[in-house]
């Protein structure tokens, strides 16, 4: 089983409360947390365990958001997965900003462009953890 948890992470700490993903995280996770527990992927391996599944394992994967990483596989990954961040970005969080939070469009492409141009920053080292 393998979960995205959507509070982008930064590899080398440098994403702040002031940066766009994080921002974009944040409000995403918010705009659920009544209908969906965004946050379940850490404790996905206590809670298959409380249910009486034995030999659980679980491991944190960085899924690096662009071609940040110095490990050539994962440089790849992070190739191949820019294009698509760009994409979940808008789609998965235009619905729960715009109609749940109320967030004005103007304002939601805003965050969006921003946090796409961080996305692009490799200095940031961003990435979901999986």
């Amino acid at each position: 089983m393998a979960e995205i948890y959507a509070n982008v992470q930064s590899d080398n700490g440098s994403i702040t409360d002031q940066h766009a993903l994080r921002e974009w995280s944040r409000r995403y996770m918010d705009a659920l947390a009544d209908i969906k527990d965004l946050r379940v992927g850490p404790r996905l391996a206590s809670l298959m365990t409380a249910a009486g599944l034995q030999d659980v394992d679980m491991r944190m994967i960085q899924l690096p958001l662009s071609a940040w990483s110095t490990d050539p596989r994962m440089r790849q990954i992070g190739a191949a997965n820019r294009n698509n961040v760009h994409q979940l970005l808008e789609s998965v969080a235009l619905y729960p900003l715009t109609q749940r939070v109320h967030m004005s469009h103007d304002e939601f492409s805003t965050l969006i462009n921003r946090a796409r141009a961080e996305v692009d920053d490799h200095n940031l080292k961003a990435y979901f953890p999986l």
